[in-house]
């Protein structure tokens, strides 16, 4: 584990991620510095391999075997916001189908991108690999395109079930997906890729209005309500087979788990935490924070989520320095409407509450649940002066002027934290 704490008196040289690249600043003599990143385990040595062994060692059910004499699979994939090794994983698993007697005629890719855009055509060797791409049909889900959702009933909670009908009308369904830390579902991927991935606004936005509940929170699977609700409905939908990969920081393989959507799910999560949870000793006066660079600071919709991390970090008060390049901007118009229906985050947060639920407007929620506990300085080069003010956080150029900012503000020497992998750390007290 890297959980470095450099001595006092000590210039530190800083390199954040951002976007592709990285920003580069110094801290002054005299600052304690902690940085919080994932523990350092390495990738597999081969990670084809692993993947192998995953589905020929099938956690909690017979893996690809439960698909033998099926007619038409469909395999379910993340967009471009979740780095998911799909090159590694689906050669294998083509192969492992092929083994069987499903030829890839009968197989269709569905990127299941939720209620971001549809991935265009020209993505799909992005997402899943030229070679696959060139090889397989490969769709994407629009939650909004006439037709294309089916609803088969409602769970427990309330929460009705629509669901891509390219899904529904398969009979071998698989799901491919990174297990990382998620802000009030827990952890991500299991049967989240089919029911976020491939749902509807309807069932999205009935699912994650169990944010504003206190059981909903980054890391909790048990007991969580969003969570449990979304492992109901992939129950109650049918999921055949999950593959599951943990990553490290250089998004390299560090395990590969498939089987039962729950059981192999969990597995996985088991190791996701000795990846991602990470002690803290002390909360920071201030906290410099990177998503992790592209895809995860693409736009402020998908970079908030490294605010929300970083959030835990900081004394009541404190500062956060959020380094998101943004190249899509908001990524959301109702995401900055709701931003813009108060003059303060408290103001925003009594809006929303007061108001329907809807998506898009929970992001402004949870970005103005960070404001209310801290201070923002924004680098971002995807984000001008004006969509700043509306953000409600100031703007610096460069991630050294925006240190310079936030050390004025100190009354002592105090403690700087630097996270620059936010959204796959997760700090523990």
């Amino acid at each position: 584990m890297r959980n470095r704490e450099v001595p006092k008196y000590k210039q530190l040289a800083l390199k954040i991620p951002y976007g592709q690249g990285y920003l580069v600043g110094e801290l002054p003599e005299g600052i304690r510095v902690q940085e919080v990143v994932p523990r350092e385990i390495a990738g597999v040595p081969d990670p084809s391999a692993d993947v192998r062994r995953a589905l020929e060692q099938p956690i909690g059910n017979h893996g690809v075997e439960e698909l033998r004499g099926g007619r038409q699979v469909v395999i379910v994939v993340s967009d471009l916001t979740r780095p998911v090794p799909n090159d590694v994983i689906l050669p294998v698993l083509l192969e492992k189908l092929n083994a069987i007697g499903i030829k890839d005629e009968q197989v269709t890719i569905l990127v299941g991108t939720g209620l971001h855009r549809p991935a265009p055509p020209e993505e799909f060797p992005l997402i899943v690999g030229p070679e696959v791409a060139a090889r397989v049909k490969v769709i994407s889900h629009d939650a909004y395109a006439p037709g294309i959702l089916q609803q088969i009933g409602v769970s427990s909670r309330g929460t009705p079930i629509w669901i891509n009908r390219h899904y529904l009308e398969a009979d071998g369904r698989i799901l491919i997906g990174m297990i990382d830390p998620h802000q009030f579902v827990g952890y991500t991927a299991g049967a989240k890729s089919l029911v976020i991935g491939c749902g509807g606004e309807a069932t999205i936005r009935a699912n994650h209005a169990h944010l504003v509940e206190p059981e909903a929170t980054l890391g909790r699977i048990e007991g969580n309500p969003a969570r449990e609700d979304i492992d109901e409905i992939g129950g109650l939908v049918g999921i055949n087979l999950i593959i599951n990969v943990i990553l490290n920081s250089h998004k390299g393989i560090v395990r590969t788990v498939a089987g039962h959507y729950l059981a192999a799910h969990r597995a996985g999560v088991a190791v996701a935490r000795q990846v991602s949870e990470v002690p803290v000793p002390a909360l920071a006066d201030v906290a410099i924070v990177s998503p992790g660079g592209f895809p995860k600071d693409i736009n402020l919709y998908q970079a908030q989520k490294g605010l929300a991390h970083g959030t835990r970090l900081v004394k009541e008060g404190g500062v956060i320095i959020l380094c998101a390049e943004c190249r899509e901007g908001v990524g959301e118009k109702r995401f900055i409407d709701t931003m813009q229906a108060g003059n303060t985050p408290e103001e925003v947060i009594k809006v929303f509450k007061q108001g329907e639920f809807q998506m898009g407007r929970h992001k402004a929620f949870l970005w103005c649940r960070s404001l209310v506990r801290a201070r923002v300085i924004l680098v971002s080069d995807g984000v001008d002066d004006n969509l700043a003010r509306i953000m409600m956080v100031r703007k610096a150029p460069d991630l050294q002027a925006a240190i310079n900012m936030a050390l004025k503000e100190l009354s002592g020497a105090g403690v700087v934290t630097v996270m620059p992998k936010a959204n796959s750390t997760i700090p523990v007290f």
